[in-house]
């Protein structure tokens, strides 16, 4: 069995306009040439083809789905870890967030839900790990489109395999999403073995020419890690 983890191209959110809610945000401009790009590192016919129900996952995976259009296509939950209760009627900056971002991480409560359109940390990792066990049941090629917090929390269960969620894991796993960057449209290799561990590649994406690539940052290191919609 073979996936390849997909983070979406850029988005709106990410190349810093204004968007309402995460559910609707779409691609910019070269979110959508990088999206474009990424049929070509593809050299076999996918098993099935999975996308989160956000739209620019479902815009990045569409030229992949137009390539195989006889490749089966899911949705699962595997979209970003949504977790400030944005007014869906009053556009928001990735800036504008970065104060109800400090003080949710700040809080440091993985049980806290902002809101009716949130969810907690607990839930985010719940989600985390039927994906985890959805990919472990599949067979042959699949390929997933994500969004980058949402793969760190992948990796980040994996490799600390949690008991439990509390203040202590939510610190830990904020200072794991900052330690590295995932670009847009950059491509995770998976593979389990025969006892269920998980092996995997560095985020590939020499499938982007050089001024797609370059133009790329990622809006999930650093101090904005975890805000939200990217």
């Amino acid at each position: 069995m073979s996936i390849w983890i997909i983070r979406h191209g850029q988005s709106q959110s990410n190349a810093g306009l204004a968007t309402i809610g995460p559910h609707e945000n779409a691609l910019s401009e070269l979110g959508d040439r990088q999206s474009r790009c990424i049929p070509t590192a593809v050299k076999q016919t996918p098993d099935l083809i999975v996308t989160s129900p956000y739209l620019r996952t479902q815009l990045t995976a569409q030229p992949l789905i137009q390539q195989f259009p006889h490749t089966p296509v899911e949705v699962w939950q595997v979209q970003e870890f949504t977790y400030l209760d944005l007014q869906f009627d009053q556009p928001t900056t990735t800036q504008a967030r970065k104060p109800l971002s400090k003080a949710y991480w700040d809080r440091c409560d993985p049980e806290y839900v902002d809101g009716p359109n949130a969810e907690s940390l607990v839930q985010l990792m719940e989600r985390v790990r039927t994906t985890l066990n959805q990919l472990q049941q599949q067979s042959g090629f699949v390929v997933v489109f994500s969004h980058g917090f949402f793969i760190k929390a992948m990796l980040w269960q994996i490799l600390a395999n949690p008991t439990v969620i509390d203040a202590v894991a939510m610190n830990r796993l904020l200072g794991f999403s900052r330690g590295f960057p995932v670009p847009n449209a950059s491509i995770l290799q998976v593979e389990f073995d025969s006892d269920g561990i998980a092996h995997w590649s560095s985020f590939i994406t020499n499938h982007l020419p050089p001024e797609l690539e370059s133009a790329a940052p990622d809006a999930t290191a650093a101090s904005d890690a975890g805000d939200r919609p990217s």
